[in-house]
């Protein structure tokens, strides 16, 4: 399932989620937005080692390999990208795309 997500959850900035999602475990994803991140190729192979992941290990999977790749992040944390990936799930199933608390 291809889903595309945006949201801003609580003390996070705007994030934009593409993501190809199948038997809740993420293919690939692109996760964009007004946040921070540094460096920025630290961010893309935080983002890449995703793939493979099961969905509901994705917060804790991206805030691990965050840390693994050295990035600095602000405005984004794997529970804002749970949480708007979980709202793109929702809008895809139900046509709810309303981005809940982390």
């Amino acid at each position: 399932m291809n889903i595309e997500a945006m949201g801003k959850p609580p003390s996070c900035k705007l994030i934009r989620i593409s993501a190809d999602i199948h038997g809740g475990v993420i293919r690939s994803i692109s996760i964009r937005g007004d946040f921070f991140a540094s460096p920025a190729e630290g961010f893309e192979r935080a983002e890449q080692r995703l793939a493979g992941v099961p969905l509901a290990e994705a917060p804790t999977a991206f805030d691990r390999f965050l840390a693994e790749e050295g990035v600095d992040c602000q405005g984004i944390n794997g529970a804002a990208v749970g949480a708007v990936l979980a709202a793109g799930m929702r809008e895809a199933e139900y046509g709810n795309p309303s981005v809940q608390a982390p």
